[in-house]
């Protein structure tokens, strides 16, 4: 039978009654699931991300014959179980222990809303175990200031079909030598831009709803005006980014600008490279160069230092291993660049 999407992803079908019931409350479930994502409204990918979870869930329920007002903790812990082995259609590998731990947690954030809304009477999610994971290891994967300047150059030198020339450089640039994230580059719009202290400057929305205003410096500066000047008059008003048909850019397109350009720049396993691989890229460089701590949680929008710390820990906790310094004594070499003697 036909299908139709709501504006927030979730799936209504001729053959699923669950979101057109009504509850106690005197809302439908997809009422209460509306006004559930609604309350995410710092961040709009939580959101969809969100509902995304939540989708999937009420398709397993449904599939399986459940009400999902009516499930307990079993039927609940029996999604979890079957979730740790549930192949990511995306990847086709199981999904991280992260990722599964966010799934169960947005069911649970859900079914909590349902109890304050009075639809339900306790949260069968609550006491569901989650997968369990190193929340101090970060699978994203970095690159070095070297590689990061011949990716730059890379992307200048090449075209780009979709985005354009002018506007892929530009992208690149910014994701490297601002470490915004991808997210921020797709919303920011050309009223952003701006001068300030005798500096260019771009107010960048954060994760959270927090404004932050950047500087563009000299070469991001004289990318963005190639840009602007063959950008299409007739694409998006509002937009900062557009491609070459005026259309905002999306984090698709910006996902495989960085994977292709990782792969022109030589870079190993350019496929896991992705957008965030550049934050990374920046607080690493910025940390080199003696950016300070501080500075740096403000520059990335992190909530607290702890979160870039994590950053810094992903980086020197290879650069620093041990390994080298056995290697050399084992091998006759001497040691890695930036390992210290004791």
């Amino acid at each position: 039978m036909a299908q139709a999407t709501d504006r927030d992803g979730i799936v209504h079908s001729d053959q699923t009654q669950v979101l057109a019931t009504t509850t106690r409350t005197g809302h439908t479930v997809s009422r209460l699931i509306s006004a559930w994502l609604g309350s995410f409204t710092a961040s709009a990918d939580t959101r969809a991300a969100y509902a995304r979870d939540l989708r999937e869930y009420v398709a397993w329920c449904t599939r399986r014959g459940l009400d999902p007002l009516e499930v307990r903790l079993p039927e609940v812990q029996m999604y979890a179980t079957e979730l740790a082995v549930t192949a990511n259609p995306r990847t086709g590998r199981p999904y991280a222990a992260s990722t599964s731990a966010r799934k169960l947690a947005a069911i649970s954030s859900w079914y909590t809303f349902l109890v304050r809304a009075d639809a339900i009477d306790a949260n069968p999610a609550r006491d569901v175990s989650r997968p369990r994971y190193d929340r101090k290891h970060s699978p994203t994967a970095s690159v070095t200031e070297e590689q990061a300047t011949t990716m730059l150059a890379a992307s200048r030198a090449g075209g780009h079909r979709i985005l354009g020339a002018e506007c892929a450089a530009l992208v690149m640039v910014l994701l490297v030598d601002l470490g915004v994230r991808v997210s921020e580059l797709c919303q920011a719009n050309l009223t952003d831009l701006g001068q300030q202290a005798g500096m260019r400057i771009l107010a960048v929305r954060m994760k959270g709803g927090t404004v932050r205003l950047r500087p563009l410096p000299a070469q991001a500066s004289a990318l963005l005006d190639e840009y602007l000047a063959c950008r299409p008059d007739d694409g998006d008003p509002e937009a900062l980014l557009v491609t070459r048909r005026g259309r905002r850019v999306s984090r698709h397109q910006i996902y495989r600008l960085v994977q292709r350009t990782a792969r022109e720049a030589g870079v190993p396993m350019p496929e896991r490279i992705t957008p965030h691989s550049m934050r990374h890229a920046f607080n690493t460089i910025a940390r080199q160069r003696g950016a300070s701590l501080e500075d740096r949680r403000d520059a990335l929008g992190h909530s607290s230092a702890a979160i870039t710390q994590l950053y810094d820990h992903v980086a020197l906790s290879v650069t620093r291993d041990p390994a080298h310094l056995v290697a050399a004594a084992t091998g006759g070499n001497t040691p890695a660049a930036g390992h210290e003697e004791p």
